[in-house]
């Protein structure tokens, strides 16, 4: 989320449903963040993009913020890569970030980024789990939360981050029934809590499965790489926010 990004400049054309002005994209930030969102991110891009993009929505260090990073699939080095400095992190990094580990086969993130190549990680809170239907995953989800919403005093608005990293391996693990249900769960805590959650799919936004999905999320964010020699950046992303009848030009990521 590129928030009070000014220079948003996109393609040359574009269509109806585009926004006229980026006041009226800020408006429609603005308003999801007062809610609380949960946003669906995917695209044909590499996974790297996936993980920028991520780190992006898990929010910078200019405010104390709560992080809640649910792993699937995702590699040690790219939680590592999307979480920021813990030097840099306003209030306690152990107290303000935990992960909740649901990879299969199970392995720990935290212990493995205590390697050479990694930063480590070992002051975090990782809650592993193995369920057969995905119960035990939403309950972490909301024991975390109350868990963030207790040592903050009651959240503020925006101030709790969640990430799911990858909905494609649970979709590759449970039944879809299953899964939507997990999400129909999760995503009400979000909003419980006036949260900012994302959710990482790496399918096309023209894929049958993200067209599924895309009614669930209050908007969903299409990521795709470009030539950097041609650009001043090698990657951009464009918002589709269904209920405002709402496509955004391809800005910078």
């Amino acid at each position: 989320m590129n928030e009070g990004r000014s220079d948003r400049d996109g393609d040359a054309g574009r269509d109806r449903s585009e926004p006229s002005d980026d006041s009226e994209f800020a408006d429609v930030l603005r308003e999801l963040q007062a809610d609380g969102c949960n946003l669906l991110v995917v695209g044909d891009a590499p996974r790297r993009l996936f993980t920028e993009a991520s780190g992006s929505l898990l929010g910078g260090v200019d405010e104390l913020r709560y992080r809640l990073l649910a792993v699937t699939d995702a590699s040690p080095q790219s939680v590592v890569e999307r979480l920021p400095d813990s030097d840099a992190t306003p209030g306690s990094f152990s107290r303000t970030t935990e992960i909740i580990n649901h990879a299969s086969p199970p392995r720990s993130v935290v212990d493995a980024g205590n390697g050479v190549e990694l930063p480590s990680l070992g002051g975090l809170s990782e809650r592993q789990v193995v369920d057969p239907q995905l119960a035990g995953f939403q309950a972490e989800f909301a024991e975390a939360m109350a868990t963030f919403n207790r040592r903050a005093g009651g959240l503020d608005t925006a101030q709790l981050r969640v990430g799911v990293d990858s909905l494609g391996s649970l979709f590759g693990h449970y039944d879809d029934g299953v899964v939507r249900r997990c999400l129909q769960v999760v995503t009400g805590y979000v909003h419980d809590y006036d949260a900012v959650g994302h959710y990482v799919l790496t399918e096309p936004y023209e894929s049958e499965q993200v067209q599924r999905l895309a009614d669930e999320f209050d908007a969903v964010v299409e990521i795709r790489p470009v030539d950097p020699e041609r650009h001043d950046h090698d990657a951009e992303e464009r918002w589709h926010v269904q209920s405002h009848d709402l496509t955004t030009p391809w800005l910078p990521l």
